[in-house]
C-alpha cells in the first residue's frame, strides 16, 4: 500500500507539460512513434486528463527541439527529415563526435573505462533480445556518456539533439539493421580509448557513424500508421497522469 501511494505522489508531483513532452519524446526516440505520425491533440488531452492548452505547450516544446512539426492548420506531426538533412545530421554528428573523442581521450581514466565496457555488455545483451526500443535507448546513451565524460556540457547538449534527430531518420529510413553492429563498433571504440590510441578512437567513431549511415538505406521509407493512445500507454509514467490540474 505504501508502494502504491507513493507511486501516486510522484505521479502527480509530475507537472502535465512535462509529462506529455517525456512520454511522446520517449516514443519517438524509442521510434515508436514513425516520422510523419499526427500527434492528435485531442487523442494525447484525453489521455492525459488535460486541457488543449498544456497539449499545446508540450507540442510547443518538441517543436523547438526539431522533434515535431507544427503545420498551420493541420497540426502536429511528428518530424521526417529528408535525406539531405539525415546525411547533414551524421555529417554534424561525425564532426562533434570526432572532437569529443578527442577530448577524452586525453583525459579518460580506468573507471570511466569500466563503466563504458559495464555499458557495453548491456549492449550486447540487448542486441540478442527483441528488445530494439531499448537498443536504440542504450545506443544513444553510449554516445552521450562519451559527451559528459569529454566535460563539455554544451557540445553535450548539441549531441542529445542530434541523437534525437538521428532517431527520427532511422525510424523513416532503417529496416531494423542500423543497429545490429553498433554494440561491437562501441566496443571497439572504448578498446582504443582504454588503449590510450587517440586516433584509433577518432577512426573508430568515425567508421561506427558512417556504418549506422550507410545501415539505413536512407531513399527507404516507412509509412505504417500506429495506434497514439496504445503508444502513450506504453511511454506515460501512469494511464491517465493527472489529475495533476483539472480541465
Amino acid at each position: 500500500m505504501v508502494e502504491k501511494n507513493s507511486s501516486k505522489s510522484a505521479q502527480r508531483n509530475v507537472a502535465p507539460v512535462d509529462a506529455i513532452h517525456s512520454a511522446l519524446l520517449s516514443a519517438i526516440l524509442s521510434q515508436d512513434l514513425l516520422p510523419g505520425s499526427k500527434l492528435n491533440e485531442e487523442a494525447i488531452g484525453s489521455f492525459f486528463n488535460v486541457s488543449r492548452t498544456i497539449v499545446r505547450a508540450a507540442l510547443t516544446r518538441l517543436n523547438a527541439e526539431a522533434v515535431i512539426e507544427l503545420k498551420q492548420n493541420r497540426g502536429a506531426f511528428v518530424a521526417s527529415p529528408s535525406i539531405e538533412e539525415a546525411r547533414n545530421v551524421f555529417e554534424a554528428r561525425i564532426c562533434i563526435e570526432r572532437e569529443i573523442i578527442q577530448r577524452l581521450a586525453r583525459q579518460v581514466t580506468p573507471a570511466q573505462v569500466t563503466a563504458l565496457l559495464d555499458h557495453n555488455k548491456r549492449e550486447h545483451v540487448l542486441a540478442h533480445s527483441n528488445d530494439r526500443a531499448g537498443a536504440i535507448q542504450l545506443a544513444g546513451d553510449f554516445h552521450i556518456q562519451l559527451a559528459q565524460l569529454a566535460g563539455n556540457d554544451v557540445l553535450t547538449q548539441f549531441l542529445k539533439s542530434l541523437i534525437t534527430r538521428t532517431s527520427l531518420i532511422l525510424a523513416l529510413y532503417g529496416d531494423g539493421r542500423e543497429h545490429d553492429c553498433s554494440a561491437d563498433e562501441h566496443h571497439t571504440i572504448i578498446e582504443a580509448l582504454k588503449n590510450d590510441d587517440s586516433a584509433g578512437a577518432i577512426k573508430a567513431m568515425t567508421n561506427h557513424l558512417d556504418g549506422v549511415l550507410d545501415r539505413a538505406n536512407l531513399g527507404l521509407r516507412s509509412d505504417e500508421v500506429r495506434d497514439l493512445s496504445a503508444i502513450l500507454e506504453r511511454h506515460s509514467c501512469a494511464k491517465r497522469l493527472a489529475r495533476v490540474r483539472p480541465r
